[in-house]
């Protein structure tokens, strides 16, 4: 069965910070997997200090400045990690980098080639990252190693500006959206693993597109004699037996319980759908759908599943099958 090895944590040190921990922290303490936590100070933050660095040399001395903001930045973490997290104490290797966030994760990625990286929706500006541009979408789109992408349910909107803190969630139920595309064996794989070793239910759910639909109706044969309701049943129980065949290819045949959902309407829709109607808690997706286009397009299903899943999103490494 696939697993992770290395978890790469991404924070910020905003109130989403916590909550990306304790996905984070949460898998390695149950699968006793390498951590290690990144974390950027923005440009922005330190621009200030290079300008006067240019103009007042005799003034501020930045080298020592910037190396002491790295020892803050890693002190803070320490000491979140001492009071939500103190079994992990010493047990994490922390990383601090300067410029750019989302450029920055890239660059750490590629530093430390982690297997799995785990990084909030939303950060400092509470703005939701779902904003094209932003760091999230910007690292969701050009990371190369798989992403788990950690919302909180309960408060899960476009703009959230309440009191309430965003909080890590327990993994009951783990859902698996699959498309019988090349991925699909290793999305079930993934999240086979990631329910046992969380003690996760198991949901397995595949959905038959609206535009399969349509190219299946305008070449049916004889002409203008398909009928929806009577296709749908049998393809439902063709699709349900490949997909207890995968099931068995991917390792996963033992795990008790496996619940198996088959819709039919738009892909996002119902994904998104299930997600509630099966009270997911994580959902996992393959890195790109049957097009298997190299590029995460604006408006694909994944990235819109990505931007409105109110529920914690893992997306696999677009390697995984080279």
């Amino acid at each position: 069965m696939n697993r992770f090895k290395h978890i790469l944590a991404c924070i910020d040190l905003s109130d989403y910070s916590p909550m990306t921990l304790g996905y984070a922290l949460g898998l390695a303490g149950q699968a006793d997997l390498k951590i290690t936590i990144c974390s950027i100070v923005p440009l922005r933050e330190v621009n200030p200090v290079y300008m006067a660095g240019m103009m007042y040399p005799c003034r501020e001395d930045t080298k020592e400045y910037l190396e002491e903001l790295k020892k803050n930045r890693t002190a803070q973490i320490r000491e979140l990690i001492h009071t939500r997290y103190p079994e992990f104490d010493g047990k994490t290797d922390i990383r601090i980098k300067m410029g750019y966030p989302a450029e920055e994760i890239l660059g750490m990625i590629d530093e430390v080639d982690p297997d799995l990286v785990v990084m909030a929706n939303k950060g400092r500006s509470n703005l939701s990252s779902f904003m094209f541009g932003s760091a999230a979408e910007f690292v969701f789109r050009h990371c190369r190693k798989a992403l788990f992408s950690v919302r909180d349910k309960h408060i899960f909107k476009r703009m959230y500006s309440g009191r309430e803190l965003p909080e890590t969630g327990e993994l009951r139920n783990i859902m698996a959206a699959v498309d019988f595309s090349p991925w699909t064996e290793h999305i079930l794989a993934r999240a086979g693993w990631m329910a046992q070793i969380t003690g996760a239910k198991l949901h397995v759910v595949h959905c038959i597109g609206t535009k399969e639909l349509a190219w299946i109706k305008s070449h049916y044969i004889p002409e203008n004699t398909f009928s929806e309701e009577k296709f749908l049943p049998k393809a439902k129980q063709r699709r349900r037996a490949r997909l207890e065949d995968q099931i068995k290819a991917a390792g996963i045949k033992d795990m008790a319980g496996i619940d198996i959902t088959i819709d039919s309407g738009d892909p996002c829709e119902q994904i998104l759908y299930a997600a509630k109607d099966l009270r997911a808690d994580a959902l996992i997706l393959g890195p790109l759908g049957h097009s298997r286009s190299v590029k995460f397009v604006l408006g694909s299903t994944i990235e819109k599943i990505f931007r409105h899943s109110p529920v914690p999103v893992l997306r696999l490494s677009p390697d995984i099958c080279i």
